[in-house]
């Protein structure tokens, strides 16, 4: 609670740290509302900004381009029938159909109110659960945290979608490969770094996370600049809050949405989009009118919603706790986190409690503007974002370059952000899950430092590790994981063969 608490007197004491959370949640709706630009984008492109802020000042503008960014994408979701972003998937199912009956507005101020709610729950497990987690992991010892980190591996690998576990399988090699190149900590020698003096040091994180999610995503989208955008006609809408329209049907859709949300955003690297339609689907499952999902039901909207903004809070779980990102998205925010010098984890409970406050008062705070900001300003959003995207990708791409540039002064920095764009989007066309690439390359050296630490520890004998009950588990879970996709496949083909 005192973390909480210094965090919130850092947010309220401080205008720059508000300002610039406001400022964020505004860019955030902005790139999440743009089909092709992403939260994951605008968070990696605003990190090197961030090298002059203070760290609080850092945190505030990255968290809340987070929170603006995962919510914005419904606003194009329902009004033409795209997502703005990978999370709000789902959102289109229900929403869409709403807007062509004539309640765009009423989809909208649904949507905006379910990201609320969902974020705010979310908030509340943060401030209860992280303290207790990080307590307990402070106990952990090498092998629980090697086995930890070992799950979260495992769970991107299963959770890829149907048929594409191989494909997430190499990606998680190529980045623990990448992962491996610089100075060895332990041995003190270099590895895979082929004379270069500037890879010592080992990749650039983001340099390889603004390849891999800003430059390949430009790279991706240009062959659509000639294609016109839809447009939005919000002239007869009118944007209250709906509190007297949400029935109790929605409010148990949103419950299930802001629970589940909650949940698989604490599973490392599962992301907005499994939990906004696991949500939904579970959400049509407890109703009583299932048939009217895809039609324009508020419970499946409402579901959408609730799930991929409470997908943020339970993200920043691991993150804070364990270092262990929950998504993408925090995966960049790793990157904000140690150009000021700091080490996800923990110990940040201990030596940085203002630090972690903040990031749970900002993350709050930050839900509350998006709400007010979607409903207050949704025309101008609507306006902003009919941008062509043939003067927005070229602004993209100058700001990465200059970004990573900027950060260590090195063109060589720049070679990387060029090279591993290419081969991003050549992977990317075979299906290679890149989520998987980059959590790879964040925990592998994680992975590797606990599982030496571990063998010193135990003279070198690896059956110790199922002496600790905690790393057991863990290392139990890890293995289930890899063969979930089978056992559900044998599943699904006995039941296919019972019905015939």
């Amino acid at each position: 609670m005192e973390a909480i608490a210094l965090g919130f007197q850092t947010l309220f004491s401080t205008p720059s740290v508000i300002i610039l959370m406001v400022f964020g949640v505004f860019m955030g709706i902005i790139f999440g509302a743009i089909p092709g630009l992403t939260a994951t984008l605008g968070v990696t492109l605003m990190i090197p900004f961030t090298f002059t802020m203070t760290t609080e000042q850092g945190l505030a503008l990255l968290v809340g381009i987070f929170v603006g960014g995962i919510s914005g994408g419904l606003i194009t979701a329902i009004l033409i029938n795209i997502p703005g972003t990978p999370a709000s998937i789902a959102t289109v199912w229900d929403g869409y159909p709403m807007a062509k009956k004539g309640r765009a507005a009423e989809a909208l101020a649904l949507g905006a109110f379910a990201s609320l709610m969902g974020g705010l729950a979310s908030a509340v497990a943060l401030f209860t659960i992280s303290p207790l987690i990080a307590r307990m992991a402070l106990q952990m010892q090498s092998w629980e945290m090697f086995s930890v980190c070992l799950m979260g591996l495992t769970v991107v690998t299963v959770m890829t979608g149907k048929g594409e576990v191989l494909k997430g399988l190499l990606g998680m090699f190529l980045g623990l490969l990448l992962g491996t190149i610089g100075m060895d900590l332990m041995l003190g020698t270099p590895r895979w770094t082929f004379g270069h003096w500037q890879l010592m040091a080992g990749i650039q994180a983001t340099a390889l996370m603004m390849s891999l999610f800003a430059i390949r995503e430009v790279m991706d989208q240009v062959l659509y600049l000639h294609v016109p955008k839809p447009v939005m006609d919000l002239k007869k809408t009118s944007f209250i809050p709906p509190f007297k329209k949400i029935k109790k049907e929605s409010w148990r859709a949103m419950g299930v949405g802001g629970i589940t949300g909650t949940f698989i955003g604490i599973l490392p690297g599962v992301g907005q989009n499994v939990a906004a339609i696991l949500s939904y689907n579970q959400a049509k499952s407890l109703s009583k009118h299932p048939e009217k999902f895809g039609t324009g039901a508020t419970e499946g909207l409402v579901a959408s919603e609730s799930a991929n903004n409470a997908c943020n809070g339970g993200a920043l779980i691991p993150l804070i706790t364990l270092g262990i990102p929950g998504d993408l998205v925090t995966a960049a925010l790793i990157g904000g986190l140690m150009i000021h010098g700091l080490q996800p984890g923990p110990r940040l409970f201990v030596d940085h409690p203002r630090i972690v406050g903040t990031i749970m008062a900002v993350y709050f705070m930050a839900n509350v503007i998006m709400y007010i900001m979607e409903l207050g300003l949704l025309k101008v959003f609507v306006k902003m974002i009919q941008v062509r995207l043939s003067y927005l990708f070229p602004a993209v791409t100058i700001f990465c370059i200059l970004g990573v540039y900027a950060l260590n002064n090195l063109i060589f920095d720049v070679w990387v952000l060029i090279i591993f764009a290419v081969v991003a989007y050549i992977l990317n066309q075979f299906g290679i899950n890149l989520v998987s690439i980059i959590l790879g390359f964040i925990l592998g050296p994680l992975i590797e430092r606990y599982f030496k630490q571990g063998l010193l520890l135990t003279e070198g004998q690896l059956i110790r590790i199922f002496d600790r009950p905690i790393a057991a588990t863990f290392l139990a879970i890890a293995v289930l994981f890899l063969f979930v996709p089978t056992i559900t496949e044998q599943i699904k083909k006995r039941k296919m063969k019972a019905s015939q």
